[in-house]
């Protein structure tokens, strides 16, 4: 036979199988049975026991009330879900009523110490067509209450919602039970009545969690229905998702998943955003994370682009500053807006000095409003979010004086609510009146009359200590409270004989007793009484305030939108003055002219040594591909980097480290960096590489800008170079991308006299005595060597290892002579003969009959000319090119004449 408790338990943990149940008891969160093992191992906390009637003793672990923040977020983190068991009902002599008020999981965690303040915590969703061909994506921060969907058409997939996915990088993402996880399946289109081709499926960006929902959860019509519902609209029009079923049905999974986690969190969902990718540039996760754009190499944010363009003094600021980093813009209209806003700020640097100084300190109005509206927000954070509304005033005299439309726009924006700000200076008590009151005196007459009646009893007992030394004499006679004994008189054992008669004992103690009076305890029975009605008050009271409060959400959060651009204007226009950016010129052409160009990042990791810059051109008159060799440590990948990050740069509004710099917008920057295994999927650093040049090769457009470096180094050197150059020769002549293309293959250097597009360019070195010095500046021209040995030498590699290389590679040089020379006799002699070393005549109308004509002799002596042995693979392949078309041309007038003779 179980306890109640138990009972009670049992049902409610049946109901919510898959997470771990806290069951308020008191001041205590318990775990129990298999959920106490594991909070006990996964929390470092005791795992004890305890009887629930007779034969029924089970594994328990608590945490108390108050740590619930610390210990849930931990179990999140490891990737646990929480259900929030809360006592609703007040405890008597009956069993206290309990239900689960909330369900947390990572993306729908809104508590201040559980999510990071510079970082969106989204929750996403995704939709996939019955085809698996077209797909929905909806994504909400349950923080700030921003909420959007998209839609991709088919053909799209995967890589287009995975760019979106690693765009977001949303904290947990939403899928419907018919798609396998962990993996988001996708198909693309087959031919017209055949079966669909299966494709790649695209990878969630770690660490999500995907939680698998009931596929009606994303069913298009109930989702719309939903939608409706909850913005009190007939159609969906308003919101521009209208005829995007599949984003209705992944907005309609999110509601249907807060709904059931916590209601109160879609309070702060008031609107609904419409997006559409292209209106972006897009950035895949390999170039997010290539050109260390949120993360350096050794993760965080130090060595990373946002590590040196986030000067944002808030923590909305932060996270606007993220997303504008991933998702920079191709609409020349509103990137001129942001570059007339910088020039502004960074020429006018008391303007940029007050309004710094003004956000300095300022809280999170964003996730503080949000809090409000949930009805979460505690007194503290009411008077510091209206004290946060008081600095708009003086922002909106600073920005007065502004003149461009941008930050006149953010001036026109900005609320300070003077409703919420009198709401809050009205109700609740900052300590003025000398009691631990949540309430203001004067906001409430009923609570003011509960406060009065016992104010005479406070009163009586605060001087009752004095009075009671006066008339007992007893001089050490103490007047003191706790809950279990309430209000009593304490005095020593050594004054026991002196305790007046109407004294009553209470408690005895080791070295006194404490007593009561009747006088004593009817004051305190007034007291307690009323104490009890005025928490009731206050609670009822404060509840109302909240949701009175929460009605001022919209323009609270228009005001904490204004107050992040502001905040990221500023910080980009500091970036700027300090480090000497220049605005940029964007236009809608293919080209890019970058004079003097610097890479953000390295140059502040320098310790003040002076960073080399280079230029760089390329698209129209420049050619599109821009072929860079040279050896390790000269500064190749570190040109790459830099122009693509000027490029990205320009293109969030940001003004970028170059004396000039002439843009044409980038619809997408590829790039393939570095090597490394996929062991997980079973493929090889090669594979790797070309699976991610074949997605490049696959969607890259003439606007798009391709960094690559170098291709083909994973395999054997012939293989590699071929396909090095078939990659050149598609970029050239079937795409026309701008294209920088990194390599130690100096024979594609050859590549300029066939490939008008291509202009080659190398590493400048100094190079004295074997010692070689880095000058990190390009020239035109190729690099002849590695230099391999060299950069060893310089990585510290022992000097046994490095002369024995010297050796080897000279061995081989000579063993190379030898071969060439011992070749080129054989030539010679065939060189020598009078008559060619060709057998006999053929038939008239082949090849080799036509070597016999004397218009032949030309091309019968460039073929004898070359030196087989000598020749690079490159070489080779260009000049069988050339003498294969020669061929052509001569079996081309053989049959013209032929033809003729007729």
């Amino acid at each position: 036979m179980t306890t109640p408790a138990r009972r009670q338990y049992v049902q409610i943990k049946s109901q919510h199988q898959d997470a771990i149940l806290l069951f308020q008891m008191g001041d205590f969160y318990e775990t129990f049975d298999e959920d106490a093992q594991i909070a006990a191992r996964e929390l470092q906390i005791v795992l004890t026991a305890r009887d629930f009637g007779a034969a029924t003793r089970v594994p328990l672990a608590g945490i108390p009330v108050h740590a619930l923040e610390t210990y849930v977020g931990r179990l999140v983190a490891k990737g646990y879900k929480v259900a929030v068991c809360e006592q609703i009902g007040e405890p008597g002599k009956r069993l206290v009523e309990r239900a689960v008020t909330r369900i947390l999981t990572p993306g729908t965690l809104s508590e201040p110490g559980l999510v990071p303040p510079r970082q969106n915590n989204y929750l996403a969703a995704v939709a996939l067509s019955r085809d698996k061909h077209a797909a929905g994506l909806a994504y909400v921060d349950v923080t700030t209450g921003e909420f959007a969907v998209t839609s991709f058409p088919a053909g799209s997939l995967p890589a287009a919602v995975e760019a979106e996915l690693h765009r977001l990088r949303p904290v947990e993402c939403l899928l419907a039970v018919t798609f396998d996880p962990p993996k988001l399946a996708g198909h693309a289109a087959g031919a017209e009545g055949s079966e669909p081709a299966q494709i790649k499926p695209f990878i969630l960006p770690a660490p999500t969690t995907l939680t698998m929902l009931p596929a009606p959860t994303f069913e298009p019509e109930a989702a719309r229905v939903r939608l409706c519902r909850h913005f009190g609209v007939s159609t969906l029009e308003a919101y521009g998702c209208a005829q995007l079923p599949l984003a209705i049905a992944a907005a309609g999974a999110i509601l249907a998943y807060l709904e059931k986690m916590n209601p109160a969190l879609l309070r702060l969902l008031i609107g609904l955003r419409t997006y559409t990718a292209d209106a972006y540039m897009i950035l895949d996760g390999h170039t997010q994370r290539n050109l260390e754009l949120l993360e350096g190499t050794r993760g965080g944010v130090k060595g990373s682009l946002l590590g040196v363009l986030d000067q944002t003094r808030t923590a909305m600021g932060g996270r606007l500053m993220r997303r504008v980093l991933t998702q920079p813009l191709v609409d020349l209209v509103e990137l001129n807006r942001r570059y007339d806003a910088l020039e502004e700020l960074v020429d006018r640097p008391p303007l940029r000095s007050r309004l710094g100084g003004l956000l300095d300190g300022l809280g999170d109005l964003e996730r503080l409003a949000g809090r409000v509206r949930q009805g979460t927000a505690i007194p503290r954070e009411l008077l510091g979010l209206r004290e946060f509304l008081k600095v708009i005033p003086p922002l909106q005299d600073v920005l007065g004086s502004a003149t461009s439309a941008l930050l006149q726009e953010q001036n026109e924006a900005l609320d300070a609510c003077p409703e919420f700000v009198g709401l809050i200076e009205r109700a609740i008590s900052v300590g003025e009146d000398g009691e631990n009151r949540t309430i203001k005196r004067g906001y409430s007459a009923d609570l003011d009359t509960l406060i009065d009646s016992i104010s005479e009893s406070r009163r009586w007992i605060a001087g009752l200590e004095a009075a009671e030394r006066e008339r007992t004499g007893i001089k050490t006679l103490k007047v003191g409270y706790n809950k279990v004994f309430g209000y009593y008189l304490e005095v020593s054992r050594a004054n026991a004989m002196r305790v007046p008669g109407d004294y009553l004992r209470k408690q005895t103690l080791v070295n006194g007793e404490r007593y009561i009076t009747p006088e004593l305890k009817d004051h305190e029975a007034r007291i307690l009484n009323a104490e009890e009605r005025i928490e009731e008050l206050e609670r009822a009271l404060y509840a109302d305030l909240l949701r009175q409060a929460g009605v001022h959400y919209p323009r609270l959060s228009i005001s904490a939108a204004a107050l992040a651009r502001l905040d990221v204007l500023l910080g980009l226009a500091e970036v700027a003055a300090r480090n000497g950016y220049a605005r940029p010129q964007l236009d809608t052409t293919t080209g890019l002219a970058i004079t003097a160009g610097r890479h953000p990042v390295v140059e502040q990791m320098l310790d003040g040594a002076e960073f080399i810059p280079n230029d760089a051109a390329l698209g129209e008159e420049a050619g599109s591909i821009f072929l860079l060799t040279g050896p390790n440590m000269a500064g190749k990948s570190t040109f790459l980097r830099q122009v693509a990050l000027i490029c990205l740069m320009a293109q969030i509004g940001s003004f970028v480290p170059a004396r000039q710099a002439r843009i044409g917008l980038v619809d997408r920057i590829f790039t393939r960096v570095g090597a490394h295994d996929d062991i997980a999927s079973g493929q090889s650093t090669f594979m790797v590489e070309m699976v991610e040049t074949a997605t490049i090769l696959h969607h890259a457009t003439r606007h798009s800008l391709i960094v690559l470096d170098e291709i083909g180094r994973g395999t054997s050197t012939y293989d590699g170079l071929a396909i090095a150059r078939a990659v050149v020769e598609h970029l050239h002549e079937n795409l026309g991308a701008r294209t920088l293309f990194a390599t130690h293959y100096h024979e594609l250097a050859q590549l300029t006299d066939v490939l008008p597009g291509l202009r080659a360019y190398t590493m400048a070195i100094n190079e004295q005595n074997e010692e070689i010095i880095f000058l990190h500046r390009m020239v035109p021209g190729s690099g002849g060597r590695s230099y391999g040995i060299q950069v060893a030498r310089l990585a510290g590699m022992p000097p046994g290892i490095i002369q024995r290389a010297r050796e080897v590679l000279s061995q081989m040089e000579g063993e190379r002579l030898e071969r060439l020379q011992a070749a080129e006799q054989p030539l010679a002699l065939v060189a020598e003969q009078k008559t060619p070393y060709l057998p006999a005549r053929p038939p008239s109308g082949s090849l080799p009959a036509l070597l016999l004509e004397p218009a032949a002799s030309s091309f019968l002596q460039e073929l004898l000319g070359l030196n087989v042995a000598a020749i690079t693979p490159l070489e080779a392949m260009n000049r069988l090119f050339a003498l294969q078309q020669q061929a052509r041309a001569l079996l081309q007038q053989q049959a013209t004449g032929t033809n003729n003779s007729h």
